[in-house]
């Protein structure tokens, strides 16, 4: 068993960063999730949602920016292995853009679902 040191863990957290970073810098996607995001945390804070509907919104935002990750990975990868775009790497990254996309039509229907309520109450 390897043992956790201060180095080995400050290394995880410099390249989980780093990933991050890498991520924000070269997705245009990415950065839009990002900012969706700044912008349903700050509504959750400003309209004092439950912390049910917190709860649920921060997962489905997580949801979004964690497949958004996982494509890039997928994307690198399938560039790597694909020397060109052949049909099979074509499927693979829409599928996974897919998927980014589904998960981000529920979680804006989520959202609006969540959000409404206290819009309308606050319009009144």
């Amino acid at each position: 068993m390897v043992a956790i040191t201060p180095q080995s863990l400050h290394n995880s957290f410099r390249y989980a960063l780093r990933g991050l970073a890498h991520t924000f810098r070269t997705q245009q996607s990415f950065r839009i999730q990002v900012f969706a995001a700044v912008v349903v945390l700050v509504a959750m804070l400003l309209l004092g949602v439950t912390t049910r509907d917190a709860v649920i919104l921060i997962v489905m935002t997580a949801a979004v920016l964690v497949l958004e990750l996982i494509n890039t990975v997928v994307e690198h990868l399938t560039d790597l292995v694909s020397a060109r775009l052949s049909p099979v790497a074509q499927a693979v990254k829409d599928a996974m853009a897919a998927a980014v996309f589904v998960a981000s039509i529920i979680a804006l229907v989520v959202g609006l679902l969540i959000f409404w309520p206290y819009l309308a109450t606050a319009a009144s």
